[in-house]
């Protein structure tokens, strides 16, 4: 069957249905669903070549009083400020998601965790004051569980933001 101009319209609607799924609405992120697809994908690949691969999980800190105060729009748009920041700031290689809420993951190929800090700090240091700063867990290959470590790690982090001096 011969793919006419008639058709063209009908796979354009198909690819955009392909992006919604796999897209953020409001910050044009990759979403969560996308995130679990693929890391599995790349943790194969990691671990079959022995390559370096690291998870980088984010919260904004105290995101909750920007739409108290704020309001709801005001959020919106520092999420979608924020987003723009880790997107301008990774590499090609790079998957930057909105894990859900106030919360990113970053999946770093080619990373190991040394460097995986790096870059938490770097981006820690170039956030906007007025923007929320942000908590970060990380956690790299050999690993049973990225997702937990790097979780782990972020409520840990929280904890000691916590403490008092």
């Amino acid at each position: 069957m011969k793919a006419t101009d008639s058709s063209t319209p009908f796979w354009l609607g198909i690819l955009a249905l392909a992006q919604q799924a796999v897209r953020d609405p409001l910050t044009g992120l990759y979403n969560r669903r996308y995130f679990d697809q693929t890391l599995t994908d790349h943790i194969e690949i990691a671990t079959r070549y022995n390559r370096s691969l690291s998870v980088v999980l984010i919260d904004l800190d105290d995101f909750k009083q920007i739409n108290d105060k704020l309001g709801h729009d005001a959020g919106d748009i520092a999420l979608c400020r924020f987003s723009a920041l880790l997107r301008a700031n990774a590499r090609k290689a790079d998957i930057v998601c909105r894990y859900g809420g106030d919360e990113f993951a970053l999946l770093l190929p080619e990373t190991n965790k040394e460097n995986a800090l790096r870059i938490v700090k770097r981006l820690k240091k170039i956030v906007p004051a007025d923007l929320p700063s942000f908590t970060a867990g990380v956690a790299a290959l050999p690993s049973q569980d990225l997702i937990t470590e790097a979780d782990t790690a972020l409520l840990q982090q929280k904890l000691l933001q916590l403490k008092p001096e």
